[in-house]
């Protein structure tokens, strides 16, 4: 059976990285919401407009996944999956399709990952645009995963 993995971390702790890394040596397919939400939105998009269009694109990410473990594929969903109540409706959406599934929490120093969104956002023109408010605004609602919620989880340091 497809092994379905889910990438918890916050902004600039190399999700993407460990997922592109992932999806070569498993091998996976990896569905990136930002990198679709940049593709038909652009990267400037207000608060409203981001999370007025998440979720229907948050639904399609879901309906292709299926698709690929049903093929006997694995799958990396390079999110964050930022709360423990956004975790605990994952994992559940994730038995459904598979029950191979797989945490990887990354552990990175804040003032590393601001530095990387923001020279991101400088330097790429195909990212979210991230400012230093937007980044401190968001770090409120990241909470890592921990022992009690019950999770397989692998841990990077990055």
């Amino acid at each position: 059976m497809a092994t379905i993995h889910l990438i918890c971390g916050f902004m600039g702790f190399g999700k993407t990285t460990l997922a592109k890394e992932l999806a070569k040596s498993l091998p996976a397919v990896r569905l990136t919401h930002d990198e679709f939400m940049v593709d038909l939105y652009g990267r400037n998009m207000s608060n409203a407009d981001f999370y007025a269009r998440y979720p229907k694109v948050d639904d399609l990410l879901w309906k292709l996944a299926e698709k690929i473990l049903n093929a006997g594929t694995d799958v990396i969903m390079d999110y964050g999956f930022w709360s423990k109540q956004t975790r605990k409706q994952v994992q559940q959406k994730a038995k459904n399709l598979t029950s191979d599934v797989v945490w990887h929490q990354l552990i990175c120093d804040i003032d590393t990952a601001k530095s990387r969104v923001l020279k991101r956002t400088d330097e790429q023109a195909d990212e979210l645009f991230i400012d230093e408010t937007c980044f401190n605004e968001k770090l409120k609602q990241y909470e890592p995963i921990t022992p009690d919620e019950g999770l397989v989880v692998k841990y990077h340091n990055t």
